[in-house]
C-alpha cells in the first residue's frame, strides 16, 4: 500500500519547530533587553534615595504623603533643609515604613510631617487604581507586600510587565536615557509642568471627587488609624516634631466632599496631637491662595507649592528638638516594631 504521508515530511516538522523556537528565542531576548533598559532608568524611588542621601548629614525636616505633599510643598522653601519623600499614592503604610528605614539614618532631623487628608485614612494602595506602585516600594524599598496574593502578580518580577510593555518600548526608542522622573529637584519635590492646568470648576471637582470616592473604603479606617498613631509615636520616641497637615484644595472640591467621611479624620487627628505631643494643621481652606495656584481641585501647581511653604514656614518656624513622649505612651505600648 503507498505511503500517504507526502515524501520530506519529517524534515518540514523539525524546521516548523526549530523556525518557532528561533521565534521563541528572539522574543525572549528581546524581552530580556527591554528589562535590563528598564532597570537602568531610576524611578522617583530611586531619584530620591540618592539625593536624600547626599543630604542626609543636613536634613531636618522630612516631608511624608501622596501627591497633595509631594506636588504641594516646595522644600527650599522652609527653614531649614528640608526633604520631599512623599510620593504618587503613597499611603500612611508606606509612609510608615519608609520612617523605620530612614529616620535613623538623618542625624539633624527635628520635624516630619505627614500628610492627613479626605483619602488618607480610608484607602490602601493595593486597593487603588495605581496599585501597581507597591512593587516599586518592595523592589526599591525592600517594603513587604501588605497582601500575599500580590507577590503573584509578574510586576513583582518583570518591570517591563509593570509598566507596560508601551512604555518599555517607548523608553528604548530614547536609548533609556535618563531617568523616569524629570521633574524632581535635588529636595525630592516634583515640580509640577507650566502646562498641568486641568482646571477646579465644579465639574473637574466632580471627576476628582469620583475617583477618589471610588477607592475610599469605611473598612480601611481603623488599620490606617492605628498605622498613623503608630508612625506618630515611633517618631515622637525619637524626640521629632510631629506635624499632622490637611494640604489645601480648592472651594469646588470642599463643597463637594462627604462629611460623614472627613469629620473622622478631622476628630482622629485632633485627638492623636493632643494625646501624643504631636501638632495637627488643618489647612484645607486657605484664603491666600488663588484659583491660579492650583493644578486641578486639590492639587497645587509649582507657583501654589512655592506660596504654600511660605505660608506653612511662617506658621511652623524653624525646626527644633521636642521632647520625647512619656513612657506609657512609647512604642511597645502600640505593637510597634
Amino acid at each position: 500500500m503507498p505511503n500517504s504521508e507526502p515524501a520530506g515530511s519529517p524534515p518540514l516538522v523539525r524546521k516548523f519547530w526549530l523556525r518557532l523556537l528561533a521565534f521563541f528565542a528572539l522574543v525572549a531576548l528581546g524581552w530580556a533587553g527591554l528589562e535590563l533598559g528598564m532597570a537602568r532608568m531610576a524611578n522617583s524611588h530611586v531619584v530620591k534615595q540618592r539625593r536624600l542621601h547626599a543630604l542626609a548629614n543636613e536634613i531636618d525636616t522630612l516631608i511624608l504623603g501622596s501627591s497633595e505633599t509631594y506636588y504641594g510643598i516646595s522644600p527650599h522653601e522652609l527653614s531649614g533643609t528640608a526633604f520631599n519623600l512623599a510620593n504618587w499614592a503613597q499611603s500612611l503604610y508606606f509612609d510608615y515604613e519608609i520612617s523605620k528605614r530612614i529616620v535613623p539614618e538623618l542625624p539633624k532631623l527635628k520635624r516630619v510631617i505627614l500628610l492627613v487628608n479626605y483619602m488618607s485614612l480610608y484607602s490602601e494602595l493595593y486597593d487603588h487604581p495605581e496599585s501597581w506602585r507597591q512593587y516599586d516600594y518592595f523592589r526599591d524599598w525592600g517594603i513587604p507586600l501588605q497582601r500575599p496574593i500580590d507577590y503573584l502578580n509578574l510586576g513583582l518580577l518583570s518591570r517591563v510587565a509593570l509598566y507596560s510593555p508601551h512604555a518599555a518600548i517607548e523608553a528604548l526608542s530614547h536609548g533609556f536615557r535618563g531617568d523616569r522622573a524629570p521633574h524632581i529637584d535635588d529636595r525630592g519635590w516634583y515640580r509640577v509642568p507650566d502646562e498641568d492646568r486641568w482646571g477646579v470648576g465644579p465639574d473637574q471637582a466632580q471627576k476628582r471627587l469620583g475617583v477618589h470616592h471610588s477607592f475610599m473604603h469605611q473598612r480601611y479606617f481603623a488599620n490606617n488609624a492605628a498605622t498613623l498613631e503608630q508612625l506618630v509615636v515611633f517618631l515622637r520616641s525619637r524626640g521629632l516634631e510631629v506635624v499632622m497637615l490637611t494640604t489645601p484644595v480648592w472651594d469646588t472640591y470642599r463643597a463637594a466632599i462627604r462629611e460623614r467621611l472627613w469629620e473622622p479624620t478631622r476628630t482622629l487627628a485632633s485627638e492623636l496631637a493632643r494625646k501624643h505631643g504631636a501638632r495637627y494643621l488643618n489647612l484645607q481652606s486657605e484664603p491666600r491662595l488663588s484659583a491660579d495656584e492650583f493644578e486641578d481641585p486639590d492639587h497645587l501647581n509649582a507657583y501654589g507649592a512655592v506660596h504654600f511653604a511660605h505660608i506653612l514656614d511662617e506658621t511652623l518656624g524653624a525646626p527644633a528638638l521636642a521632647k520625647t513622649t512619656e513612657p506609657s505612651q512609647t512604642l511597645a505600648g502600640l505593637g510597634v516594631r
